[in-house]
């Protein structure tokens, strides 16, 4: 008898100590796993974080390369930054939907452009009438009737390229 009971003694302790072996490998497993959320959770809060605080996405670009305004309506270019001179042939009134742009027309060497300049930004160009003289830089949106070129001021976030007016001898921007 002492065989018989000898060999399912030994068959418990064998059983027993794998039981405990691969408990106790699950709980080291667990640590594992535990340390490893622990970790994930806690880079995934700082990325939260430094998104919430970091400065906004370039969400526009900066143009490098300035071109005259005749060349951008003479080859019909779109979105770049130009610069030119023209003579106002009709001021507009004034476009208060949204941001507050000061509206005018030039005759340039090659056709007619719009000015749209923000006034929220820039200060108005004061007293501005038909005849009068204006330099400009800004970016240049191509159209049928002849494009328009708005961003005539600086940028306060500093994502686009500064642009600015030239009127009676004072620069607008």
């Amino acid at each position: 008898m002492k065989p018989v009971y000898f060999k399912e003694i030994l068959l418990l302790v064998i059983v027993g100590l794998g039981l405990w072996w691969w408990q106790d490998g699950d709980i080291a497993q667990n640590k594992t796993d535990k340390s490893q959320l622990q970790q994930q959770m806690g880079e995934s809060i700082r990325l939260i974080k430094d998104n919430l605080t970091k400065p906004p996405v370039l969400t526009t670009r900066k143009i490098d390369k300035t071109i005259s305004i005749e060349q951008a309506q003479t080859e019909k270019k779109d979105k770049v930054q130009v610069t030119g001179e023209g003579t106002v042939i009709k001021t507009l009134p004034d476009d208060d939907n949204g941001s507050r742009h000061q509206r005018f027309i030039l005759q340039t060497t090659t056709g007619t452009v719009l000015i749209v300049h923000n006034i929220d930004i820039a200060p108005r160009l004061e007293g501005l009438q038909r005849g009068d003289s204006v330099i400009f830089s800004g970016e240049f949106i191509n159209n049928d009737h002849g494009g328009f070129v708005h961003w005539t001021h600086h940028d306060p976030v500093q994502r686009h390229t500064d642009g600015w007016l030239r009127y009676q001898g004072q620069t607008f921007k």
